[in-house]
Formats: C-alpha cells, structure tokens, sequence
C-alpha cells in the first residue's frame, strides 16, 4: 500500500501563504487586499454573524515573512497558515498535512514516514482542474425532458433504509401545488399528490427514496406538507410532518433523481423540497434538498461519493448563510464546492426562474 506523504509545518509556513489557501478554498474574493494585507468577514465556520457583519473583523497580514491571520469578532483567535487551515476543516495536525501535501505538493518536498525524500508527483488531472477553476458551468436542461429515473450505482449505505411495504394512493390533482409554480411534469418526476387518508390526511405527500432504489419501489417514508400557509401546531396541523423517529439527516431528497441526469453535471444544493422543484424548473434538475439548513455528516459523505461538483445554494438567511459555511467546512477537502449567496433573505423557491439563472450562469 502507498505511503501517505509527508510535508514539514516549517516548510509550509513558509512556501503557502495565507491568500493561496483562501483561492483553494474557493473564498477568496471575499477579501479586500492592498498589498501583504487582507481585511474581510470571519470565514470560520463556527463564527456567528449578525445582520450586518464586520468586513474588517477578519485581519491578515505578513509579519517577517510570515503570514498570520485573526478574527477581531466573536472567535478571538488567530495564527498561521496551518491553523486557518485547521479551523476551516477541522483536520487535526496529523490529517492537515494531507490537506497541504494533495493541495501544494507541487511546490512541497513531500517526503514518505521512513523520511526517504522524493519529488512532489504530478497532480490527477482531475485535481488540477479542481485547483484552476474557479467557476463552473451549469447547463440548463429541460426538466420534462430529464432521463428516466434509475439506480445511482452510489456506495451500498452500512444500514440502508428498508422502503416501506405500502405506497399511498395520492390525488395529483392539487391546487397548492399549482399556486406553488408546479408543473404537471414536476409532480409526476416527484409523485406528489394530496393523501386523502391516513396520518397525511390533507397533506401533500411528499416521498422520500434512497439514492440506489429503482423506480418501481417504495419510497423509504413520506413528507407531509401542509397544503397552506394556515398551518397551526398548536391544532395538530404543523406546516411539516415527519414519521415519528425516521432519520432525515441520513437523507438528501431528490439525489435519485438528481443523479438520473448526466455525470458531470453539478450537483446544486438547497435546503428543502420547494426549493429542489424551482431550481429543477429553472432549468437545473442535479437538485437535491438537505431538507433543513444543517448538513449532516451522512449526508455531506453521499454528496461527496457522488463525484460531483458541489453548488450550495442556502437561503439568504442568517440561519442558511450560518448552515452554508458550516456545510461547506464539511465538503471542501472531498469535493469542488461552491457557495453561491442569494439577496439577503431570500430562498431559491422565491426568485424568479430568469434571475435564477443569470445568478447561477458562471460565465
């Protein structure tokens, strides 16, 4: 088996600077520079931003050749390129030498654990274009005209979910769904309809599928929606209604469908079904919903086993702003992932198709 490499902390502060990790991180422009020095909003993940957060909170410059970073706002801390790093990741000192040796080999002296030295390996090409691009097209397709739906062929889950042993009999013809911007086709790619029995009783049902079941099984649960905004928890009527213990955080809705399409189309990610079926709509069906705005750690390994560049696409809220750079710490060392920020308290189900679309043209 391969040695995994090994690169030296000392050689790294000195060869990486702190702007080369931010442009490897895909965060860069985020920051203003002149010169050694760059001012910006804490990228850390486990920041907490107000409603109008500092863009000079975040400080780095190079002090004697080396580069140093603090955040002045809510996390009080700082240090080198390594720590960034770290904080970014939350790779310990063991793990955060891989991320350096895969990322800037090129200009490391990577070395094995016996210590024998060697030349730095010509990176996969596939990596190199992960390091270069820093945008990514995503062509539009025609969701009516989107491939049949068929197993994703993903790594098998250690405990998958069972379907279920019924499927619910559902009326398709729903007036909320209509209100909502829903066409014809989008309902039937979805199986959407109105339960008219059971514990859904006028709710739309919503299924839930595994990545890997073909088209003919059941669904693994089943989302109710309340057909409304009248919804009332107090009354029994909440605006959503999960099976009693089932796992959502092990579930990414929409992936089957998603993965249905081309390989290398990115996959976008928003926070729930609404969102998945006016981004599918807008002419982008690689659309899957976290179904919150917290990735989990199951759902960010499924994203990142499905090869796919990453778009996240969060509600311009402080809590889908908060959950998109935790998701994002979560991804950005397995995957391309790019974070695309909507108008300040806007979710993608909100903005017009048109607008949709000029935001999401990485041209």
């Amino acid at each position: 088996m391969a040695k995994r490499p090994y690169v030296s902390f000392a050689e790294i502060k000195e060869k990486v600077p702190i702007p080369d990790v931010l442009a490897t991180l895909g965060i860069a422009e985020r920051f203003a520079r002149k010169g050694d020095s760059l001012t910006g909003v804490c990228p850390l993940p486990g920041h907490q931003h107000g409603p109008c957060p500092n863009p000079e909170q975040f400080k780095i410059n190079r002090k004697d050749g080396v580069w140093l970073w603090h955040c002045f706002g809510d996390c009080q801390i700082g240090g080198d390129v390594i720590e960034l790093v770290k904080q970014m990741t939350g790779f310990d000192n063991s793990h955060v030498r891989f991320w350096f040796a895969e990322k800037f080999g090129d200009r490391l002296s990577l070395s094995n654990r016996n210590g024998t030295s060697k030349k730095a390996e010509q990176a996969e090409a596939e990596d190199e274009v992960e390091k270069d691009t820093a945008r990514t097209d995503l062509p539009k397709e025609d969701a009516a005209q989107a491939a049949p739906i068929a197993p994703s062929n993903l790594p098998e889950e250690p405990a998958p979910l069972k379907p279920l042993r019924f499927h619910l009999n559902l009326d398709l013809d729903v007036d909320y769904l209509r209100k909502r911007g829903l066409t014809p086709e989008t309902i039937q790619r979805y199986r959407l309809g109105l339960c008219r029995r059971g514990v859904l009783k006028d709710y739309v049902a919503i299924p839930m599928f595994g990545p890997n079941q073909p088209p003919d099984e059941n669904p693994v649960a089943y989302l109710g929606r309340w057909p409304g905004d009248d919804h009332d928890e107090a009354a029994g009527k909440p605006r959503y209604k999960w099976p009693e213990g089932f796992p959502k955080s092990r579930v990414l809705y929409g992936l089957r469908e998603a993965l249905a399409g081309p390989s290398n189309s990115p996959l976008l990610v928003v926070e729930g079904p609404f969102d998945v079926y006016h981004v599918v709509q807008a002419g982008f069906p690689a659309t899957v919903a976290v179904l919150g705005s917290a990735l989990s750690d199951e759902q960010a390994a499924l994203l990142a086993a499905t090869g796919r560049k990453l778009v996240l696409l969060f509600d311009g809220d402080e809590a889908g702003q908060a959950g998109m750079r935790l998701a994002a710490g979560k991804l950005i060392t397995r995957a391309w992932v790019r974070v695309v920020k909507l108008p300040e308290g806007k979710q993608p189900d909100q903005i017009p198709a048109e607008e949709l679309q000029a935001i999401l043209a990485f041209n």
